[in-house]
């Protein structure tokens, strides 16, 4: 399955989990989040030490997606759908955070 530009959430799940699920390896799989993490970090501090230039935005993007995948992939281990899962703590977080959301409507 090739991604699309109109892909939703499930089918991001679904074909993470076609070509990367590993439910015996819990601990690898979290660390591997850790490090990617640390990956976005260091583009992040070079972006703020020399600027953004169209390669540094591109190595963010490209390792926004590395722990999007890492993140899309515990999901998977623990069989958490991930469009119920971002619906009902954004309504947990609209009540306990209501005062500090951006209210321009």
């Amino acid at each position: 399955m090739m991604l699309k530009k109109d892909m939703t959430i499930k089918d991001l799940q679904e074909h993470i989990k076609k070509i990367d699920f590993h439910p015996d390896k819990k601990h690898e799989v979290v660390l591997k989040l850790f490090e990617e993490v640390g990956e976005l970090s260091v583009e992040m501090r070079k972006e703020h030490q020399d600027g953004l230039s169209d390669v540094r935005k591109q190595e963010i993007k490209y390792e926004l997606y590395d722990v999007l995948h890492y993140v899309t992939h515990i999901a998977n281990i623990y069989d958490i759908d991930l469009e119920d899962a971002i619906i009902e703590k954004d309504k947990i977080n609209e009540a306990r955070y209501d005062d500090r959301r951006n209210n321009d409507d």
